[in-house]
């Protein structure tokens, strides 16, 4: 009897791992995007985005387990990374090189909105930037950029003098030491970012009268080694689309930030961005965003 009262409770206790821990086993290990530092919020919302076009297809294909790369990576070392499988699925606004040696998922998970830009500058630069009209002004004055950023690649194709570092942080340092004159940022970031930043520069401001607009889908890119995967990931955004639970997200991170842009009462100069390729989905209106002018 003791040994059948043993052989019930060793039962019992393997039913109870077996339901706790078989499904952590059995999930997917998806490596995505890891921060550049301890104050990089700007990957929050594409991985909030991406756990829940997998959670949507989760009765097809499966559980997931999400984990962002273990150390910060340079853009050309991230595509590296991603081509050997390394690393699963990277969200980044698109280039050439990144969709032909990726798989990318031709939703622009921010709508566009990367496009716009504000810039962060030094409090005493604003009245030269209140008197700025055109690109060809605006030429005139230093960028600060990400060395390997996209956007990095086509303001120097359109003529734009460019200085910078691959080191995210050294970026705002730079900014505040008049290394460059303004260091463009994306209305989904600039907000946070100068947040974050305030106590270390108390001069650090916004621009207040200008936007700058390029073309900038930003994409989820996929292992080459995981082509079912990028189908999941379409099928999963799709049906967030669909069912509204993609602008609810989108609004519910950015909705603050775009009103706080008021890129209505901006003067936005416009250029263009010569690497996008063909299949880029301007033709679907409900992938962007469009401000009101």
């Amino acid at each position: 009897m003791r040994q059948l009262h043993r052989f019930v409770w060793l039962l019992a206790a393997v039913m109870v791992l077996s339901h706790y821990s078989g499904p952590s086993y059995a999930a997917e290990l998806i490596i995505t995007n890891p921060k550049k530092s301890s104050l990089d919020k700007r990957f929050e919302y594409p991985i909030e985005v991406l756990k829940l076009a997998l959670e949507r297809t989760r009765e097809k294909y499966g559980a997931v387990n999400v984990q962002p790369y273990p150390q910060p990576l340079s853009r050309k070392r991230a595509l590296i990374e991603l081509v050997s499988g390394n690393i699963t699925v990277f969200s980044t606004p698109t280039r050439r090189e990144w969709e032909e040696k990726a798989i990318p998922v031709r939703i622009p998970i921010r709508k566009g909105l990367m496009g716009y830009r504000l810039f962060l500058i030094r409090e005493e630069s604003q009245k030269i930037f209140s008197s700025i009209k055109s690109i060809e002004e605006l030429k005139k004055l230093s960028v600060g950029q990400g060395l390997q950023w996209s956007t990095t690649a086509e303001l120097k194709k359109v003529g734009f003098t460019i200085d910078g570092s691959t080191d995210y942080e050294s970026l705002f340092n730079m900014l505040m030491h008049n290394r460059f004159d303004y260091f463009p940022r994306a209305i989904t970031e600039i907000f946070t970012e100068l947040d974050l930043r305030k106590d270390k520069f108390p001069d650090m401001r916004i621009e207040e009268t200008l936007s700058l607009y390029l073309p900038l889908p930003y994409y989820f890119f996929v292992s080459p080694k995981h082509p079912d995967l990028a189908k999941r990931i379409e099928t999963g955004l799709h049906m967030m689309i669909q069912d509204g639970s993609m602008d609810l997200l989108f609004n519910n991170y950015h909705r603050q930030n775009i009103d706080r842009a008021n890129l209505d009462n901006r003067r936005i100069l416009k250029i263009k961005n010569l690497d996008l390729p063909p299949e880029t989905p301007f033709d679907r209106k409900e992938f962007w965003y469009q401000p009101e002018q």
